[in-house]
């Protein structure tokens, strides 16, 4: 757990999450999903138990278009030390997590979503990566309120929300069918601050600690995404 101090430091530093458009040309895009589909095979891959494939961008890093994003990055949020970086693709949208780091550093700072691809049977409407009002603190988590024994394999598992920071006593009511992926019983306490279009090219830039997750984009008819994410530090 962190000290009182060490949160209070990380929340005067909290952002709204925000979306900047075109943060990476078309022909750049192709590069990335060109140089993902070339080495999504293992070993150089990981294909996790819950269905998404990772691809370490470090191993990468003397890429062009790799090393200039990671030079982007910096110039719009400053001298950081990025923490971990992957591609990600996966067929299932991910559910109410956060981004922070077993280490507990006292500099936990953004998380920057990529959007590369995605891949859909029909129609034309953009997912989102939708944000709530809660925070966490004590590391990476997903969050399964009144739930036990959920599977997963790296974020520790939070089945009662009393560490979750700014919980509310209003009923989550989701009118915008956002969450079907989710039971309803794990967005008790919780309150919607905004959503992001999920839209290739650009890059949403938003505090590790944020609880977040993604819409339910089968709902769309979309089959799966391909995009990057990049984890910072002070």
């Amino acid at each position: 757990m962190r000290t009182k101090e060490a949160i209070e430091s990380i929340k005067s530093r909290i952002i709204e999450p925000y979306s900047i458009t075109d943060f990476i040309s078309y022909s750049d895009v192709k590069h990335l999903i060109q140089l993902f589909e070339s080495q999504r095979t293992e070993p150089n891959a990981v294909y996790k138990n819950t269905g998404p494939i990772t691809l370490d961008i470090i191993d990468y890093s003397e890429d062009p278009i790799i090393s200039t994003i990671i030079k982007k990055i910096k110039e719009e949020i400053g001298p950081i030390e990025i923490t971990a970086g992957f591609f990600f693709t996966t067929n299932y949208p991910h559910i109410i997590h956060n981004d922070d780091t077993f280490e507990l550093p006292d500099g936990v700072y953004r998380a920057i979503t990529l959007p590369l691809q995605i891949t859909r049977t029909s129609g034309d409407e953009l997912p989102k990566l939708c944000f709530f009002d809660q925070f966490y603190f004590h590391g990476p988590a997903k969050f399964f309120n009144g739930d036990t024994n959920v599977a997963t394999y790296y974020n520790k598992q939070v089945y009662e929300y009393s560490d979750v920071d700014g919980l509310v006593d209003t009923q989550f009511v989701d009118t915008d069918k956002l969450f079907t992926h989710l039971k309803p019983s794990w967005l008790n306490g919780l309150s919607l601050h905004s959503t992001l279009e999920w839209r290739p090219g650009n890059a949403i830039i938003f505090d590790s600690v944020r609880l977040h997750c993604a819409s339910d984009f089968r709902r769309l008819n979309i089959q799966s995404k391909l995009a990057i994410s990049i984890f910072t530090r002070l």
